[in-house]
Parts: C-alpha cells; structure tokens; sequence
C-alpha cells in the first residue's frame, strides 16, 4: 500500500512537470514570431515577408488547450489536498483565460498573423501584452 502511495505521488509529480514544461515551451513558440529556418545552415533569421504567424498562435492554442485538458485531469484524482486542488483550478481558469483571449480576437484568428499582433499574444516580454501574452505570463507564474 505504501508502494502505490509513492508510486501516485511519484506520477503525479512528473505530471506536474509535464504540464511546467509544456507551458515554458510556448515561449520557444515565440522566438519563431517574424522568423524562418534558414536553407542548408539551419540558422533562425528574419523572414523578410512576415506576418505569417497564424500557425504559431494556432500551435501555442492547441498546446494551452492540451494543458488545460491535463490539468483538469490532475484535478480529479483522488487523494489530493483541497489546497492542491485549488492551485490547479486556479492553473485551469489562467489557461483558459488564455485560451478565450485568444479565440475571441479577429486579428489572431486567421493565417496572416502579424507580427506585433503575434508577440501581444505569445510573448510574456512584449511591452504590449493586449492579446493573450498578459494571460500566458499569468499562467506561467500559476504553474
């Protein structure tokens, strides 16, 4: 019995840094705003074009969802403390507040993204954070 606890304890634990990591990954997303990999060297340089960042918002979304949907499971599992409880229902309402910003924002939902709309949503550094990146550092500082 005292194997299983440990056990439990354990997989939640890796559950739980799954979910950490996962959420600092979308700022790896962020680097990619208005850049390309460059032919043959591999490099990361500016992409002359720009604004075509409706993939990147669209992968961040589809990543916070994934987490939410982890989270919620980690919620229901039985054994845990109220106050354990209470932070990952507080992770879940940060990402969806994420999540909604997103989804209810003409200017990210579509494939032509602009760059600075892009860098609103994804990157917790931008001095303007008005589409979603206000949210996401909300949630990184939840986990």
């Amino acid at each position: 019995k005292v194997s299983k606890k440990i056990k439990d304890a354990v997989e939640f634990a890796t559950s739980v840094k799954e979910i950490e990591t996962l959420v600092k990954s979308v700022g790896e997303f962020a680097k990619g705003i208005g850049n390309k990999v460059t032919q043959n060297t591999g490099a990361i340089a500016a992409d002359a074009g720009g604004n075509n960042n409706g993939q990147i918002v669209a992968g961040a979304y589809g990543l916070i969802s994934n987490i939410n949907t982890k989270v919620e499971v980690l919620g229901k599992k039985d054994g845990i403390s109220s106050e354990l409880r209470a932070q990952l229902d507080d992770v879940g309402k940060k990402g969806k507040a994420f999540l909604d910003k997103v989804k209810g924002d003409s200017d990210l939902c579509k494939k032509d993204v602009t760059d600075e709309n892009a860098k609103k949503a994804l990157d917790v550094n931008n001095a303007t954070k008005d589409k979603g990146a206000k949210e996401l550092g909300e949630l990184n500082t939840a986990v």
